[in-house]
């Protein structure tokens, strides 16, 4: 384990980083650093160290990758010029016997050790080539768009969507406590299709293709996807408005299979809300090694910043 670079300098005696925060909480921080030239002349890993929550060892960022980047773009502008020997204090093969970008490097399939086949992408990525087969009911087969982390992409996956059973609660009539006649259309309903549903055949084969990386390596990668990779914190959270079990307020965000059940229930399925947060096992000084690293796949030229953008700046 290397110990974080403050630490370092804390042990040989030195004074910490002179940078003032004026009284200002690390979101405050980042925002004063990027006004411009308040991070001129100023190494990136003391900017870094600057404006994150958290410990020497575990720090948080109240970025997103794209707030991350322009941070980081903003540092590049500002030292314009002489950023290539500003990013650390010290050489990163001074500090660590080895250090390498988070690409992926497998042996075998990340998503099951039994598949068998891989073949490269247009994109020089190493990937499973495993398909299997799965069979459906026509009538009952739905598809979700989703973010295969295997596969780094989005792809779409089928399931069954079987027939749901109403719920018995809120159906009674306040007065009376009888059963309300719509809950009785919606059990006639339901019977009708649980009928269709044990009758119908699994006659609607898919073949899906694994596609999961097994390795990366010699790919340029870009500023957004190391963030990513290297953040152990959550990009997104479920939130229940109203707590878990209350009404949902924003009905409109919902799909339609959401909206349907919530006209069951009423209670809110949770909405995905990103987090606008990055979380390191490490300190605002390494970060900005691997910001270095980042920077010199292309020997001068930029790498990409951002995910699929598959742009080199001359």
């Amino acid at each position: 384990m290397v110990l974080p670079y403050s630490w370092v300098r804390m042990f040989k005696g030195e004074e910490p980083y002179p940078l003032d925060r004026e009284d200002m909480n690390p979101q405050q921080q980042a925002e004063f650093l990027m006004l411009p030239g308040n991070m001129d002349g100023l190494y990136l890993g003391a900017c870094l160290d600057s404006c994150r929550w958290g410990s020497m060892t575990s720090v948080m960022y109240k970025m997103n990758p794209q707030d991350m980047i322009a941070f980081i773009q903003s540092w590049m502008q500002q030292n314009k010029g002489i950023f290539e020997r500003r990013f650390h204090e010290e050489d990163i093969d001074r500090m660590y016997n080895y250090f390498y970008l988070p690409h992926i490097n497998h042996k075998v399939c990340p998503r099951d050790k039994s598949h068998r086949g891989m073949a490269r992408d247009l994109g020089g990525r190493l990937r499973c080539t495993h398909k299997s087969k799965s069979r459906f009911r026509p009538s009952f087969i739905e598809s979700y768009n989703t973010f295969d982390d295997h596969a780094q992409m989005r792809r779409i996956d089928f399931h069954e969507r079987k027939p749901i059973d109403p719920m018995l609660e809120d159906v009674f009539d306040e007065d009376t406590g009888e059963l309300l006649e719509c809950y009785d259309e919606e059990r006639e309903k339901y019977f009708r299709k649980q009928e269709r549903y044990d009758e119908e055949e699994k006659s609607l084969v898919v073949t899906d293709a694994c596609l999961a990386i097994i390795s990366d390596i010699g790919k340029i990668l870009s500023l957004e996807t190391i963030l990513r990779r290297l953040n152990i914190g959550d990009e997104i959270r479920t939130v229940y408005c109203n707590g878990i079990g209350g009404e949902c307020d924003r009905v409109d965000e919902l799909s339609e299979s959401d909206k349907q059940s919530y006209g069951l229930v009423a209670h809110c399925p949770g909405h995905t809300d990103p987090t606008n947060e990055l979380v390191f096992p490490f300190d605002g000084w390494t970060l900005a090694f691997y910001v270095q690293k980042w920077w010199n796949q292309l020997d001068g030229r930029m790498p990409p910043l951002f995910e699929n953008s598959g742009d080199v700046e001359e």
